[in-house]
């Protein structure tokens, strides 16, 4: 199973951009399921030159992904309620190229249902969803679609409950969390995923900051805490201010053998190519023997209290911005998003305005 980070893929160049991706790394992409974080509904009459971040696909896009066996699109993330108006057509082009969809629907049980394909002959139940600070500026549902959020303790009885159903079955969470160009992990979710291994899950991963930030095994498990981005090309929404610093170009793509239960990650490097939008393949190699990854987890065997020592001091959003430490403090979890909330309001006012950038 391929899974790759935040892909929105706005018009038919992009589209051919990505086939051209897939097409030169053949070797990685088209020989295994692949799972994809869908930023935005898919509009072929939607403009990017908008001036705030209206992520969508167009059509072609999903053309390209049903032809690199692409099995279900993560759509709980903050750009699915962009376009709301945009689902039902969205979810009916994907279901006619094969294309899954997990993390949205016209309900909150619906939404929160997880996906099951099959993968080497295992069945895989992908769940799906989304830290409910990442819709700050929006109401959850929209139009009757509704976004599943990330309900810690629920998710967690969830997944002993699949497991308990399922006992040969391979568990996958993917995350839509953490703040935009965090490099770090929330101590909550190294506490959160182990939790998640603990009650069954094989495999945890996470999107949303567009940069990678890092993984760490436990026990029979992966936690990957940050794809970085997979295909969302800079320079093209909110009129071409939506683009991404340096350091966010470097992007991982975990390919997880589900009968071996061994990973191999493979890393790329986005770049702007004589007007191309493309991806230049950096290394690829096991999970454990991967420098790469070393060198973006240097937490690993980290305790949760030293954790907490080395994010104080190195995260690099910390301006106003409060600590989630463990997912069981529930009301000081609380308290932290309804801050962080007037916050990102603030902000986004300003950026509307050209007095901040969208991505700092």
């Amino acid at each position: 199973m391929i899974i790759v980070g935040d892909l929105a893929c706005p018009n038919e160049a992009c589209a051919e951009n990505l086939r051209d991706i897939f097409s030169t790394h053949s070797q990685i992409f088209g020989n295994s399921p692949l799972v994809c974080n869908l930023e935005g509904m898919i509009s072929d009459d939607e403009q990017s030159n908008t001036t705030t971040p209206v992520l969508f696909n167009h059509s072609s896009a999903v053309k390209v992904l049903r032809d690199y066996k692409t099995v279900v699109a993560a759509m709980a993330n903050n750009h699915t309620l962009d376009l709301p108006d945009r689902y039902h057509e969205t979810r009916e082009l994907l279901k006619r190229n094969g294309i899954g969809v997990c993390g949205v629907g016209r309900s909150h049980q619906g939404a929160a249902t997880p996906f099951r394909f099959k993968d080497a002959g295992k069945e895989v139940i992908l769940f799906n969803s989304c830290w409910d600070f990442l819709l700050y500026h929006q109401t959850n549902p929209v139009s009757q679609v509704y976004v599943a959020e990330t309900k810690p303790m629920a998710l967690i009885d969830e997944v002993a409950s699949q497991r308990s159903q399922n006992p040969n079955a391979k568990l996958v969470v993917y995350f839509h969390w953490n703040f935009d160009l965090e490099t770090l992990p929330f101590p909550m979710h190294r506490v959160f995923g182990k939790a998640l291994i603990d009650a069954g899950a094989d495999l945890v991963v996470g999107a949303h900051s567009h940069c990678v930030q890092g993984a760490e095994s436990y026990k029979d498990g992966y936690i990957v805490y940050g794809l970085g981005n997979f295909f969302v090309p800079g320079g093209v929404f909110a009129n071409g201010r939506l683009k991404y610093p340096e350091f966010a170009n470097v992007e991982l793509v975990c390919d997880w053998d589900v009968a071996k239960n061994q990973m191999i990650c493979h890393w790329f490097r986005y770049m702007i190519d004589q007007g191309r939008h493309t991806l230049r393949h950096l290394e690829s190699s096991s999970f454990d023997h991967s420098a790469l990854m070393k060198n973006y987890s240097p937490f690993q065997n980290m305790g949760n209290e030293e954790y907490l020592r080395f994010f104080r001091k190195n995260r690099r959003k910390k301006m106003l911005i409060p600590i989630y430490q463990d997912h069981r403090m529930t009301v000081r979890n609380s308290l932290n998003t309804k801050f962080l909330k007037i916050r990102a309001r603030i902000a986004r006012a300003l950026a509307k305005v050209n007095l901040l950038s969208w991505s700092k």
